[in-house]
């Protein structure tokens, strides 16, 4: 009798601890839902469901910089896709996981077509100064830049709903695609 009021008690509690947590995720869901289409409607970007690069392979620093474990994975939950100054431009919500954390953590990734290939680099907002011009350089701000033979990536933490930063990142992909000229 004690094992079976217990066994209720926990089911009870997990029932209540439900109720409770439910209406934040939907909110929360609500939220970046709203801030979504706020983004779409502000740039006109699509959702895209074209095929993503294998982004642990293509960018092969992107576990350091997320800060991720590869055998957590680096999952991709929505794309939007449109142009930005003429230069076509695809935003990827990133959710990953860190090796110490059980929490999801999310980024935004920005890739647009490398205009030539090139050599592979990653460049992160300490040093920039070295590797980009200085009036591309002072716009990076918790972005890290990736350059690899077909693309210009760029991954900052949050989600792709931070509109101002998600734009700018945009920007300076398209103004550096025409940089590498």
């Amino acid at each position: 009798m004690v094992i079976v009021l217990i066994l209720l008690g926990i089911v009870l509690c997990g029932l209540v601890a439900g109720l409770v947590v439910r209406p934040r995720v939907r909110a929360a869901q609500d939220a970046f839902a709203e801030g979504v289409q706020a983004l779409a409607a502000r740039t006109g970007w699509r959702p895209d469901d074209s095929p993503v690069p294998p982004l642990q392979a293509t960018f092969v620093t992107l576990n350091d910089v997320l800060g991720s474990g590869n055998h957590h994975g680096i999952a991709v939950n929505l794309q939007l896709g449109g142009n930005c100054r003429g230069a076509p431009v695809r935003v990827l919500q990133l959710r990953y996981r860190t090796e110490h954390l059980s929490t999801t953590r999310a980024a935004t990734m920005i890739l647009v077509p490398r205009p030539v290939p090139g050599p592979s680099l990653t460049v992160r907002a300490q040093n920039a100064a070295a590797h980009l011009p200085p009036d591309v350089a002072q716009r990076l701000t918790t972005q890290t830049l990736f350059f690899t033979a077909e693309h210009l990536a760029a991954v900052f933490p949050g989600e792709m709903t931070q509109q101002d930063l998600t734009i700018a990142t945009a920007d300076l992909l398209a103004d550096l695609s025409e940089h590498v000229r």
